[in-house]
């Protein structure tokens, strides 16, 4: 009985070493993105209702509202860099985890608006024309009139 729980002990800790080697490599080799939240807040018309996460290799921000039935997240490019111009993508039926820090992969990614999935009924997106973006900071309006601010 021993021998078995030390072979089992063994078998997990060379899978939590493999695992953890395959994460290192797609993180360095820039397939697997580290999206941490932030110290900041999101408020929906001046109420606070959600949370961020930055992306520590690109000027990105998610933020997602917490204010209706479903979480809503949406993918704001900043400002201020010549590799990407200011945008705002929403994430569908998707939305970002309260977890401290995630991974997303480059294969199939959520919230980058390549396939244009059927928005979900208490879909509120947001509109690109009112995005204001710049690092610490971004606003922009819903279709819904929903003003969502986020600071961080």
């Amino acid at each position: 009985m021993r021998t078995l729980a030390k072979g089992a002990c063994v078998v997990l800790l060379v899978l939590t070493l493999l695992a953890a080697a395959l994460l290192t490599y797609s993180t360095a080799r820039g397939y697997t993105q580290w999206w941490l939240i932030s110290g900041g807040h999101v408020a929906v018309d001046g109420v606070r209702g959600g949370y961020l996460h930055t992306n520590w290799s690109y000027p990105f921000v998610m933020i997602t509202r917490t204010d209706s039935k479903r979480d809503q997240s949406y993918l704001v490019r900043l400002s201020g860099s010549a590799k990407f111009s200011q945008g705002i993508t929403y994430c569908g039926d998707w939305h970002a985890p309260r977890f401290p820090a995630f991974p997303i992969g480059d294969l199939n990614p959520p919230c980058m608006g390549v396939l244009e999935d059927p928005d979900p009924a208490e879909a509120d997106r947001p509109l690109s024309s009112t995005l204001t973006a710049r690092p610490g900071f971004v606003e922009f309006t819903t279709l819904q009139g929903k003003k969502v601010t986020a600071r961080w």
